[in-house]
């Protein structure tokens, strides 16, 4: 299912003018990455934050946030949905966005280094010996 282009594009916004931010194709819909780690996201018409594990839906205090239920038989501590009502502005979805980025940007960033141009390792040698029956 798509996701809202114009979410994404508010989230762009809220993102703009950082060097550390990757957009990923993920469950069905768009991941914003921040140093290797996932931010925020947009899924159909939800915005997706990522907070601490230990985050509940009351400390938000909002009537638009949920624990995200992509996969109710999976869990995933700290991942919320924010329903289209509560990110329908730009200043709502800086908001979140903001509180997302405190945490991922708390987080060990994840670089993933290049590939080194030295040759590849040989091969461990082989006995050539008949095996005894």
């Amino acid at each position: 299912m798509p996701y809202d282009q114009l979410l994404a594009g508010r989230v762009r916004h809220a993102l703009e003018g950082r060097t550390d931010v990757v957009e990923k194709a993920m469950f069905g819909g768009l991941t914003f990455m921040v140093s290797g780690n996932m931010c925020c996201g947009v899924n159909r018409d939800d915005l997706i934050i990522r907070l601490a594990a230990r985050t509940t839906t009351e400390e938000l205090n909002s009537p638009h946030a949920r624990l995200w239920d992509f996969m109710p038989s999976r869990p995933m501590p700290g991942i919320f949905a924010i329903r289209a009502q509560g990110s329908a502005n730009q200043s709502s979805v800086d908001r979140w966005v903001a509180l997302a980025l405190k945490h991922a940007t708390s987080l060990p960033a994840k670089i993933t280094e290049a590939k080194s141009a030295s040759p590849p390792r040989a091969k461990p040698p082989t006995s050539k010996r008949k095996k005894v029956k």
